[in-house]
């Protein structure tokens, strides 16, 4: 009989988390060079914005668990971050021009 109380985690599950957690640091180190190494603004904002979806990202598929469940909670998730991107993009090319 088996104890269903306890969660078992084989090594390739924790294996990927840790993977997973490597790439967040990662990118969060390259954010901190970036602040160092003197972007121009407009540059430095893109860049963050997309190293910034890509940790949103990883932290959704794999620590929220996302990537095992339903493709229709993947667009309900994916269209606001699509129209958030979008409208952020607009509004850096409309204050780019003042």
């Amino acid at each position: 009989m088996t104890d269903l109380s306890r969660p078992t985690h084989d090594g390739r599950r924790a294996r990927g988390y840790v993977m997973v957690f490597l790439a967040l640091a990662a990118i969060t180190a390259i954010e901190l060079v970036m602040t160092q190494i003197g972007l121009s603004a407009s540059a430095a904002t893109a860049l963050f914005l997309i190293l910034s979806l890509g940790k949103a990202t990883l932290v959704v598929m794999f620590f929220m668990h996302l990537r095992q469940d339903s493709r229709i909670y993947t667009a309900i998730f994916l269209l606001p971050v699509i129209l958030v991107l979008a409208f952020s993009t607009l509004m850096l090319m409309s204050a780019g021009g003042h």
